[in-house]
């Protein structure tokens, strides 16, 4: 068993990362879900004097105790009669894409391919053949849709073709490794 995950989570993290790269750097269709345009200079010029530190910030902000009920009042109109969002900041500057990045992200792979690799062999003796076995590892990439990148959409507002094109770059990610783990991992045959 050991073998299968080990096996599982290399080659399923390679598919993963592959279908990536191909998804992000050869199509285009994430163009659709980051927007880019020149006023976003005007949005970020000193951002670093008003920002002092990397984090997630949300705005208008929430700079009162939750128990004011005049600031809260006067902060639920401003949510309600102005734009409101999200601010993903890195303080620190650097390269776009540098190498230890994309060797994380291909480590995150392998372990997430190892996770679905432990539960495919769990489920094996439920799941009938080869279609089975691809449609369970599907259904798992699924689920971690559902539960993570749909839920952000609904309650922090994002907008709907970001979290649909990220729902549907994950469903083929989890597709690619379906497959490949559906042929991979199979019932041991007894002896």
């Amino acid at each position: 068993m050991l073998k299968q995950i080990i096996i599982g989570g290399i080659v399923g993290g390679i598919t993963l990362f592959i279908w990536g790269f191909i998804s992000w750097a050869a199509m285009d269709w994430h163009h659709a879900t980051v927007r880019s345009h020149e006023g976003i200079n005007a949005v970020v010029e000193n951002i670093d004097e008003h920002l002092p530190e990397t984090g997630v910030y949300y705005f208008p902000p929430m700079t009162f105790e939750i128990n004011d009920t005049q600031a809260m009042e006067a902060w639920l109109e401003l949510h309600n009669t102005q734009p409101h969002g999200m601010i993903f900041y890195n303080a620190t500057p650097g390269e776009p894409m540098p190498p230890m990045r994309l060797v994380r992200g291909f480590l995150v792979d392998i372990i997430a391919s190892m996770m679905a690799t432990i539960l495919l062999v769990m489920a094996l003796p439920s799941l009938g053949g080869y279609w089975s076995r691809v449609f369970f590892v599907l259904a798992l990439g699924v689920f971690a849709i559902m539960s993570v990148h749909l839920a952000n959409g609904v309650f922090h507002d994002m907008p709907m073709s970001w979290t649909t094109g990220v729902a549907l770059d994950m469903t083929a990610s989890w597709l690619f490794v379906g497959l490949v783990l559906g042929a991979l991992i199979r019932p041991q045959q007894n002896a």
